[in-house]
């Protein structure tokens, strides 16, 4: 929405020149026409209404426009007396969004047009007695060639944000429980690390919901803490804690999926190793079907989907996952010979795993399983009997009575 968009960059703006000017008023229309340059007020109109209302449809690149013009040059006046950081976040949380809005796109046009201002002060700022003017962008995704990512690029100034190390993790944990890291068993330390991923509210989330029924610290008379008590940590239900940021986030992700990627994710939670397109393929498309090999195509676009959205995985050398995702040597030499390297999946995420295998019936889980290994069996049995039955019926055939008649010659 570049109306609500604009209207927060005036507000903010203006929100700093109160604080700054005491007197200025406190209609935001009547502040921008005292406070904004002259040669930028026949502009102003045009961005009453939008003040008044952000759900205007009119004209609405024009206000955008405007308000850009007017919030870089209340910026441009404010850094000469303070330093500013202007913070410019982005979110999203729907399926649909890419798809049919352009918010993204509005989102790194403003970004452009302020980065100009930036690149003013950057050269000329600090010359003219200019105080600091930073600008933080967080975004979930970025557009590599807008010029604000460059600059962050060549400065080293970009940083992509990761959950914490399994070091991290332990001293955040202990620092929480207030107990010694080492008084933290190892079986704590990984179930945690598993299902939060170093996020530290997830981590939180997680001590507070194992400490009803699952975790106790014990303290002494001297009222320190004496030891820690771990007890059925590996029957615990992650899909039980609803009312946590944790679970709930997972929910909604997994419901903003499209149709085909959400049953994709529901049916990758029933193999407990890895899987195959095959795998997936043999609960959902028919193998006598006329479209049967475009089926195949919105499957795997689907996994692939999901992949570049860092749900499932996919494992680059199958043979190092131990033996449950093995297969055997003869399925996967057929399906090498028939098709070229097989790709695998897997889902390792421990909370998308939990939400997801949630939502499958126990019935489904088993359906879903019977059909990969009857599809495996028939990959592993089938190549070498349509062989035997090939040769057969290519073998030269002598009906007998012609061997008969050839007996009595």
């Amino acid at each position: 929405d570049s109306v609500r968009l604009a209207v927060e960059l005036l507000r903010s703006s203006l929100g700093v020149l109160r604080l700054l000017k005491p007197e200025t008023p406190t209609d935001d229309f009547q502040a921008l026409q005292k406070l904004a340059p002259q040669e930028l007020s026949s502009r102003l109109p045009l961005l009453r209404q939008a003040l008044k209302d952000t759900k205007v449809t009119e004209r609405q690149d024009e206000i955008l426009d405007c308000s850009l013009e007017v919030t870089i040059a209340l910026l441009s006046s404010l850094v000469k007396q303070t330093a500013v950081l202007m913070v410019l976040q982005f979110e999203y949380g729907t399926s649909l969004f890419p798809k049919t809005l352009e918010d993204q796109g509005i989102f790194w046009k403003a970004v452009s047009k302020l980065t100009e201002l930036v690149k003013t002060e950057m050269q000329s700022g600090k010359a003219a007695g200019h105080k600091p003017l930073v600008m933080m962008i967080i975004c979930r995704e970025v557009e590599e060639q807008n010029q604000a990512v460059k600059i962050a690029r060549e400065k080293g100034s970009f940083v992509h944000l990761s959950g914490l190390t399994e070091e991290n993790i332990l001293e955040y944990m202990s620092n929480y429980l207030i107990v010694p890291d080492t008084m933290i068993p190892q079986a704590l330390r990984q179930f945690v690390a598993k299902v939060t991923l170093g996020n530290p509210r997830h981590i939180r989330e997680t001590i507070d919901q194992l400490l009803e029924h699952n975790l106790q610290v014990h303290v002494g008379a001297n009222k320190q803490p004496k030891n820690i008590e771990v007890k059925d940590i590996d029957k615990i239900n992650l899909a039980s804690w609803q009312h946590t940021a944790m679970v709930g986030g997972t929910v909604c992700l997994l419901e903003s999926l499209d149709p085909l990627e959400a049953a994709v994710l529901k049916m990758s939670t029933c193999f407990h190793g890895t899987f195959t397109l095959p795998d997936l393929a043999a609960s959902t498309c028919s193998r006598w079907a006329d479209a049967t090999h475009f089926d195949f195509l919105r499957l795997f676009k689907a996994i692939r989907k999901l992949v570049e959205s860092n749900i499932i995985e996919a494992i680059v050398d199958e043979e190092q996952e131990g033996d449950e995702g093995k297969r055997e040597d003869s399925v996967i030499d057929d399906k090498k010979e028939a098709f070229g390297k097989t790709q695998y999946f897997q889902t390792r995420n421990m909370l998308i795993r939990a939400v997801g295998g949630a939502m499958v019936l126990e019935a489904q889980k088993k359906s879903v399983k019977r059909q990969a290994l009857i599809d495996r069996a028939l990959w592993r049995e089938l190549p070498g009997r349509m062989e035997d039955l090939a040769k057969k019926r290519n073998a030269q055939h002598i009906p007998w009575y012609y061997e008969q008649a050839f007996r009595r010659m």
